[in-house]
């Protein structure tokens, strides 16, 4: 580089070198795991369920002569007191 010029040419300034970059991406998969709990739940709902205590009772009740007692002796009423259709 120690040559000689002309007088019309100046000597070439060498600029630092300059970086250009050609960048490609590609895909890359990243895991993510996200944890996930099933939980089975039981409620207990609430029902009524009703219970009946049955007893039954023998009692003696007031005499019946024949020709009277209920039903008979009453106007209107027919069979056993039910009314004209009957029972």
């Amino acid at each position: 580089m120690n040559q000689m010029f002309p007088m019309n040419q100046l000597q070439p300034i060498v600029c630092p070198t300059q970086c250009r970059f050609n960048d490609q991406f590609f895909p890359v998969e990243q895991p993510y795991i996200h944890p996930i709990v099933n939980v089975n739940r039981t409620h207990p709902v609430i029902t009524p369920r009703h219970y009946f205590t049955e007893t039954t009772e023998n009692v003696m009740g007031a005499p019946v002569f024949p020709g009277q007692g209920p039903g008979f002796g009453r106007r209107g009423r027919g069979f056993f007191g039910f009314g004209r259709r009957g029972f």
